[in-house]
């Protein structure tokens, strides 16, 4: 009982010690804002329509904490996160950047229920998404555009954005940039 009573300032001020300690808020992010529209957006087209996904990422990143890698070491961000699944954000944004480049303004992301059958889909494999720490973010995915079960156009898209500062909400619009470039590349291939 006495090394208890003696062992309750250590306790006590142990108590205080954690309590005044905290942890740093949690931080959300997304891709950012949608590029400006082009000068002269497609007229849209009636009754077409366009189902961007799935869209399937690596399980590195599938998740909501962001990760950047240092050559072999990936460093997880603990209080750095995704607002959304990037799956799910990579293709509500290409979705909407199509619905303002091209013709099919009925464009929405995979799962969907408004569209049954859609008239195009654009399912698209992510085959890295990385950060090089605060320099680069590279973007490199496959992605298809059908029609009634048959490829019209598949490519390679393989491309790298510079980080313009080193703070994660420069990181995140990077990786928005990417994106962006994607979509364009993507509309340019639709018929």
């Amino acid at each position: 009982m006495k090394r208890l009573i003696k062992a309750l300032p250590a306790i006590a001020m142990a108590g205080l010690l954690g309590a005044c300690s905290s942890t740093p808020p949690l931080q959300f992010y997304t891709l950012g804002p949608l590029a400006p529209p082009p000068a002269s957006p497609a007229p849209a087209s009636t009754g077409a329509s366009l189902v961007v996904g799935p869209v399937s990422v690596p399980a590195t990143i599938d998740r909501l904490l962001i990760v950047r890698l240092a050559g072999s070491r990936a460093d997880v961000a603990e209080h750095h996160r995704w607002a959304a699944p990037l799956k799910t954000e990579i293709a509500r944004r290409v979705a909407a950047d199509l619905a303002r480049r091209s013709p099919y303004a009925r464009s929405v992301a995979w799962p969907q229920a408004s569209i049954a059958e859609p008239t195009l889909s654009v399912p698209i494999d992510v085959l890295r998404f990385e950060a090089d720490g605060f320099e680069r973010v590279t973007l490199e995915a496959v992605w298809t555009v059908r029609q009634n079960g048959r490829d019209l156009a598949s490519r390679r898209f393989n491309a790298t954005e510079a980080i313009t500062a080193p703070t994660f909400e420069a990181l995140a619009s990077a990786h928005g940039r990417l994106v962006d470039a994607l979509a364009a590349e993507i509309a340019g291939a639709l018929p």
